[in-house]
């Protein structure tokens, strides 16, 4: 059975025939698109599989390009992304939905770089990313993002340009709260560079986002099959900003801990000024200021 699936960001679709149920992919707009277990079933045939034009009432022929409404059983291998409905694989449209037909093949080149979450020879994938003309790796399981360290900070100029001057608080407590998790693998904590397979480090993105990233200060930085879209979310948002204030709090907060820090005195010091006025003395002439010493501490 060809299994067609539906971006639900941009509406591509996608030949998802090889893939299996509960894998992940990533659609050309960036969007990760699962794998769904998919209950195909038969429809009323009321739109022309060749122009989708709605059948009328008792008609064997479209009254519009005359295709034959009649739809042989052993031609229906093809399931609407839209409806589920099985259709002609030769359908332009399905005949009950009347969505257009024209899946995309899912382009990627393999290649020997492993997936830091995955692990177990999962490699990953290099393809472009939506209409950027950036390329990425890719994991064909989990749908995560490896982005060398310019092409994430192309993105982010991007996103940038478009944010607020002024950041909403409540638009990005928003975001937040609606922002999807994606469950930690069970792999280990510090996941390896998949250029350099050195640990990489957890990082809170711009440190206020709440969004944990994987980063090799070298290479680049990991994401999550939903990290990426939060991230210049965040950014589109003002997070930065927020971010920037925090780091200004922070910095002026440890400038007045220095200012008005007290450095204690040890012993030695405080010997050191009991004597510090007195001419140096031996012998019994040094009693007197040795016994003051003592009764002092």
């Amino acid at each position: 059975m060809r299994k067609l699936l539906c971006c639900p960001s941009c509406n591509r679709q996608f030949d998802a025939t090889r893939l299996a149920v509960g894998s992940r992919f990533r659609c050309r707009c960036g969007a990760a698109i699962d794998v769904p277990v998919i209950d195909s079933r038969d429809a009323a045939v009321v739109r022309c599989a060749s122009c989708g034009a709605a059948r009328e009432e008792g008609s064997q022929a479209c009254g519009y390009c005359g295709s034959d409404f009649t739809i042989h059983e052993q031609d229906l291998e093809t399931i609407c992304p839209s409806c589920f409905a099985r259709i002609s694989n030769s359908a332009r449209f399905c005949h009950h939905c009347s969505t257009a037909i024209a899946p995309e093949e899912l382009a990627a080149d393999p290649t020997d770089r492993v997936c830091p979450a995955c692990g177990d020879g999962k490699f990953l994938n290099s393809r472009a990313l939506g209409d950027t003309r950036l390329t990425v790796l890719e994991c064909g399981v989990c749908a995560g993002l490896w982005l060398g360290a310019e092409v994430f900070r192309t993105l982010e100029e991007r996103a940038r340009k478009i944010a607020p001057s002024v950041p909403d608080p409540v638009a990005l407590r928003t975001e937040a709260k609606a922002r999807q998790r994606t469950p930690q693998s069970p792999g280990p904590a510090y996941r390896p560079c998949p250029a350099c397979r050195k640990r990489m480090n957890r990082v809170n993105f711009e440190r206020a986002s709440g969004i944990l990233l994987d980063r090799c200060r070298d290479h680049g930085i990991w994401f999550d099959a939903t990290e990426l879209d939060a991230a210049l979310r965040w950014v589109n948002l003002g997070g930065e900003r927020v971010s920037d204030e925090r780091r200004q709090q922070e910095e002026r907060a440890r400038a007045s801990q220095l200012k008005f820090k007290v450095v204690p005195k040890t012993p030695e010091d405080a010997r050191t000024a009991t004597f510090a006025n007195t001419d140096r003395e031996f012998g019994f002439d040094a009693i007197p200021a040795i016994v003051n010493w003592l009764l002092k501490l």
